[in-house]
């Protein structure tokens, strides 16, 4: 499932999911560079989210 998204680096944390990416993005683009979610299923949502704001 994470391996859909090889521009991120994800980590699996305490009290959840958390992704960085790779290759961080300025600023003010409307993009993040970092993502989380409480569970893998949720960090993934918000990681198709960002692939969407992305295109």
């Amino acid at each position: 499932m994470i391996r859909a998204f090889p521009e991120w680096q994800i980590y699996d944390l305490a009290g959840g999911w958390a992704a960085v990416r790779a290759n961080l993005v300025p600023r003010g683009g409307g993009r993040s560079n970092v993502r989380c979610g409480k569970t893998l299923e949720e960090l993934v949502e918000n990681l198709k989210a960002e692939t969407r704001v992305s295109s």
